[in-house]
């Protein structure tokens, strides 16, 4: 029976609650904001189905695999391009999972709520662009995704590496010619509850929230910014150096415990395909624009192989060896810190309101607004990405 007592060891994926056949596993949302399985006992059959689908009870050790290739790409439709967090590539493989009449399963966001949801057409591929700083909640998605594999329709899942490895132990590793699994290299995931009363307290002072970009390209990719809009006319763009949000998760006050010893972080994983951002393009390309955004793929399997030479006509690529697209990445390989005054934080988070938990640990001081009209105005002369190169070069 699953029993939470080291929330480090519980990454939220819901596959024991998937596959639990008495039902009696809910997730529970806890002083944080993150929601972990809790055991209705008395219904428990104890048949350890739910221990036996955990990622992390059950991860292997990572294998080495010499077939990996990789490559960078970028999608040829400049619209999809734009509203993509990078290159669009998981665009690409949505289109032609539906043309093969498959479903594509991603994350959304609706009314402020992130959460995994299935789309059946090319249109509402839109739904999966852009970054989700916010965990998702993937509620019955897995159970879904296995009903359609059993009616033999072609099925792609993305999630970050814990929500694919769950998938895959809720299927009990067992192999679906008709199933695509893509994984994100993820930092980490925020807080759902702090979403929740960061967008409340919006709502309050200006009407519905009616826009999220959590990277918007407006500014170009190499200096994307969180953009709010709201019902009446309230319009915010910042970026990780002054926004709000942004400065929560990049410091480690709202992700998940988990994610500081993510069991996930490797080169070698057992998806198909894994993506990321590609930053660092024209140190490694000069086929790309870098001020529109660019994919990494690594490609781990044969299914993997097929897909992207199905998908390639629709993207600009360049096929890089593995090797040089890992290089000096730590997201692969090292989970980030909680930041050292998170317990004070999700203290306060339970009677302070949202204005004030900002002014007392993310005030906008004189140095938070020089930085950020620093990089407005670098940005504007076009040199905010010649200051990320020299940054890039002295930091190896």
């Amino acid at each position: 029976m699953i029993k939470i007592t080291d929330k480090k060891e519980c990454c939220g994926c819901s596959a024991c609650v998937s596959a639990c056949p008495k039902k009696c596993i809910v997730m529970k949302e806890d002083n944080e904001g993150f929601l972990y399985p809790c055991v209705e006992e008395k219904d428990c059959v104890h048949c350890g189905l739910c221990e036996k689908v955990c990622p992390i009870m059950n991860i292997g050790e990572e294998k080495e695999n010499p077939q990996q290739q990789g490559a960078i790409v970028a999608h040829k439709n400049q619209e999809v391009l734009q509203q993509s967090t990078s290159g669009g590539a998981y665009t690409a493989i949505g289109e032609y999972v539906i043309e093969h009449g498959g479903k594509v399963f991603g994350v959304t966001m609706e009314n402020c709520h992130v959460h995994h949801t299935a789309v059946d057409t090319i249109a509402d591929l839109e739904k999966f662009r852009n970054s989700k700083y916010v965990q998702s909640e993937l509620g019955d998605t897995y159970c879904q995704v296995k009903n359609s594999l059993d009616k033999g329709i072609l099925v792609c899942f993305s999630g970050t590496p814990c929500q694919t490895e769950g998938l895959r132990h809720f299927l009990r590793n067992k192999t679906y010619d008709n199933l695509i699994l893509v994984d994100v290299v993820c930092r980490a995931v925020p807080s759902p509850g702090v979403w929740k009363k960061y967008t409340d307290f919006l709502t309050a002072e200006h009407g519905n929230v009616t826009e999220v970009r959590f990277r918007d390209k407006g500014l170009g990719y190499q200096y994307s910014t969180m953009t709010v809009k709201c019902q009446d006319g309230f319009f915010s763009r910042d970026g990780i150096e002054s926004d709000t949000w942004l400065r929560m998760f990049f410091s480690g006050m709202i992700i998940r415990p988990s994610c500081t010893q993510c069991r996930f972080r490797r080169r070698y994983r057992n998806s198909d395909l894994t993506i990321w951002d590609c930053f660092n393009v024209s140190d490694l390309s000069r086929k790309f624009d870098e001020t529109k955004g660019a994919t990494r793929m690594l490609i781990h399997t044969p299914k993997g192989k097929e897909i992207f030479e199905h998908i390639k006509e629709k993207l600009q690529y360049e096929m890089t060896e593995p090797d040089i697209l890992v290089k000096g990445l730590t997201e692969l390989s090292k989970s980030p810190q909680e930041h050292p005054r998170k317990q004070e934080f999700f203290a306060d988070f339970q009677t302070m309101p949202m204005d004030k938990l900002s002014e007392k640990y993310y005030p906008r001081t004189a140095k938070v607004k020089m930085k950020k009209y620093g990089r407005m105005a670098l940005n504007k002369v076009g040199l905010d990405m010649l200051v990320k190169k020299v940054k890039r070069k002295l930091s190896v």
